[in-house]
């Protein structure tokens, strides 16, 4: 688990070719790391969706 340091919107797209939407989170969310690379984190939030977050919008135990 991680949880956001900040408010933020990151653009989330279900499926190639449909449209691009922005989805908003409240500081304090928590979020579940599915995979970490140097810079981000692909994250699934509650709903199931997928984003990328950089590492330094995130707090991970």
């Amino acid at each position: 688990m991680a949880t956001l340091k900040q408010a933020s919107s990151l653009k989330h797209q279900a499926n190639l070719g449909e449209e691009i939407e922005e989805i908003s989170f409240s500081s304090g969310e928590e979020v579940t790391v599915l995979k970490e690379w140097s810079d981000s984190y692909l994250v699934k939030n509650d709903a199931g969706q997928l984003f990328n977050i950089p590492k330094d919008q995130v707090e991970t135990p």
